[in-house]
């Protein structure tokens, strides 16, 4: 929210996490967006550790709940996340925020969907593996090390 005066109006917003790499088309992820006439985006990989943050989805492959380190689903956010209307994630973060809903004592941006879907907003996902396979983490150094060891960490500095 330090960038408010930037961000809180009706252009598209994305919030992605610094500590991954994803190995996908982007524009492919963001035409999901408009194909589907969607008011946020999340995107996911199959994974079941609790270190990540989780979305539970309806019949309609909608999402109805997003949580923090409580798997419950096997649809796990990756930390790239889309809003339609940046003013719709400022308005979703400033109400978590008034209403204190921290995980370990933070505030988080996934859980900022389940405000929008309060609201009656949609939300969909577009997963693109698993963790080594599509996503890679890089946020410790274990992953770090696990991503330079493969190619697809040569073909990313390559570029």
């Amino acid at each position: 929210l330090a960038a408010k005066e930037f961000i809180n109006d009706d252009a598209a917003l994305m919030i992605a996490n610094s500590d991954q790499y994803v190995d996908i088309s982007i524009d492919n992820y963001l035409t999901e967006i408009t194909e589907n006439n969607l008011d946020g985006l999340i995107m996911t990989m199959t994974a079941t550790d609790p270190k990540w943050s989780f979305v539970e989805l309806n019949n309609k492959c909608m999402v109805t709940r997003v949580v923090e380190k409580e798997v419950i689903s096997d649809e796990a956010t990756v930390g790239i996340y889309n809003f339609t209307r940046g003013k719709d994630f400022v308005r979703a973060a400033e109400a978590m925020i008034a209403k204190n809903l921290r995980v370990n004592g933070e505030f988080y941006v996934a859980p900022t969907y389940n405000q929008l879907i309060e609201e009656g907003q949609r939300i969909g996902i577009y997963n693109i593996g698993s963790d080594g396979a599509g996503m890679y983490g890089l946020g410790i150094p274990s992953d770090l090390d696990m991503f330079l060891s493969l190619a697809i960490s040569t073909q990313a500095t390559e570029a």
